[in-house]
């Protein structure tokens, strides 16, 4: 009876034994399928990113590295890139890592967009090899629980996007809002820059209207302030009117657009630490006017509401004293 009941014992212990074995194995492959590394590539050795954003229906674009800078272009259109803005497009490819699994196989690619007609798919590559293949699906927000009425939720709401490797059937949660950066179109990644400039750099602004209607506003170096010509004008107006100019950004661009030989207004701004920056302005049937700036050489902007022009090409009375 002893010798029965040791064997039943036996038999017990190694069936619990071949289910612990077991248990440990299938953790240990979750985890090791949880943490696998999506994203495994050398910043410094990127040639080329290749972007299909959803929103566009997944039309191709294509940033490559060159010797004077990355450049982007879509269909017959090329235009340069910020170097931050690809530096920050790299850096958040790196920061994936995978939180959570939260599908295996093809059937539930569709529910987290992952699939090839609903994701946004990121491709990256050294030189002839490609490094990265991933399609970015939907996001999620997550809100702070509680009801303190003094916490401030906008600060503390977090994300996680679905993410699916190409060639892999698991669908992965990370941590962000991945569509919002990637799932923009041409237009959000090129160089939008229209003038960059320390106000108190800034020294002699020479404005070019048409019928000699044009004026100087400058800095007195003597110690007399700013004056148009040789007339002092409202320092408060000047200082406000300098915070807008230094530092302007714009999206509408006039791709194809070329010039007449001469604009129908210009302005020259000259002063310490920067070459002069020349702002022109045309006037054009498609685009009503049209803006560039010597700071963006390749960009032409359109201004179809002249907004730009209002903001900039302010008339003398602008900076006249109050009385």
């Amino acid at each position: 009876m002893a010798k029965n009941n040791n064997k039943t014992l036996i038999i017990i212990l190694v069936v619990l034994g071949g289910i612990l074995l077991l248990l440990q194995y299938n953790n240990r492959k979750k985890e090791s399928t949880l943490k696998r590394d999506l994203v495994d590539i050398d910043t410094a050795k990127v040639t080329a990113i290749y972007l299909y954003p959803q929103s566009e229906k997944g039309k191709e674009l294509v940033f490559r590295r060159t010797d004077k800078g990355w450049r982007i272009k879509e269909d017959d259109k090329d235009a340069p890139v910020e170097t931050p803005t690809v530096r920050n497009l790299l850096s958040t490819v790196l920061r994936i890592k995978p939180q959570q699994l939260v599908a295996v196989g093809e059937e539930s690619w569709a529910e987290y967009h992952v699939n090839d007609s609903l994701a946004t798919r990121l491709k990256i590559k050294e030189g002839n090899k490609t490094t990265l293949d991933l399609y970015i699906g939907k996001f999620s927000v997550e809100r702070p629980s509680g009801n303190n009425p003094y916490q401030n939720y906008n600060r503390n709401v977090t994300g996680k996007s679905y993410v699916r490797a190409a060639g892999d059937k698991e669908v992965y949660a990370v941590e962000g809002f991945l569509p919002m950066m990637f799932n923009q179109g041409f237009a959000a990644w090129r160089d939008g820059r229209f003038l960059k400039l320390f106000r108190n750099d800034i020294q002699k602004i020479t404005y070019t209207y048409p019928a000699d209607s044009g004026f100087v506003l400058h800095n007195d170096t003597t110690g007399w302030g700013w004056k148009v010509d040789n007339e002092p004008v409202d320092s408060a107006a000047v200082a406000h009117y300098l915070s807008v100019l230094s530092n302007r950004r714009y999206s509408k661009f006039a791709d194809g657009y070329t010039p007449p030989a001469q604009p129908d207004y210009q302005m020259t701004i000259e002063g310490k630490n920067f070459k002069p920056a020349v702002i022109k302005v045309y006037r054009d049937n498609k685009y009503h006017l049209v803006v560039h700036s010597s700071q963006n050489p390749e960009s032409y902007f359109a201004d179809d509401d002249s907004m730009v022009f209002k903001l900039l090409f302010v008339p003398r009375s602008k900076f006249e004293k109050k009385k």
